[in-house]
């Protein structure tokens, strides 16, 4: 078998080497386009994230603010009840509430009253 030129064994190492280098920039570039997906994924996230806490903290606000409405209303029904001459302590029973938690009722529903004059 006769050997192989110089020339012709320089040029197959340089076809091979072209080979390899292509096979690593196509590599390359497919990391980069993963790695550029990766960051674009991550903004839209933290974008989803930040959105919902925005939207969370207002349900909370309404949520606390509904919350106030509902005490000063119940509060408006323990002055009625007050209203019939019936005792503090019979109004906590019949409701099964505590002592403080009439006071602060009565205290809700007599803010409202100071408001209103």
């Amino acid at each position: 078998m006769a050997k192989d030129r110089k020339s012709a064994v320089a040029l197959a190492a340089r076809e091979k080497a072209r080979t390899k280098a292509s096979e690593m920039t196509q590599r390359h570039e497919l990391l980069l386009e993963k790695a550029a997906e990766y960051f674009v994924l991550e903004e839209q996230s933290a974008a989803r994230l930040e959105a919902a806490k925005t939207q969370a903290q207002q349900i909370l606000e309404q949520a606390k603010k509904s919350f106030e409405a509902g005490r000063i209303e119940r509060g408006r029904i323990v002055v009625s009840m007050l209203a019939t001459g019936e005792s503090r302590a019979s109004v906590t029973q019949r409701l099964g509430i505590s002592p403080g938690e009439l006071r602060v009722l009565l205290e809700a529903a007599g803010s409202t009253e100071d408001t209103r004059s």
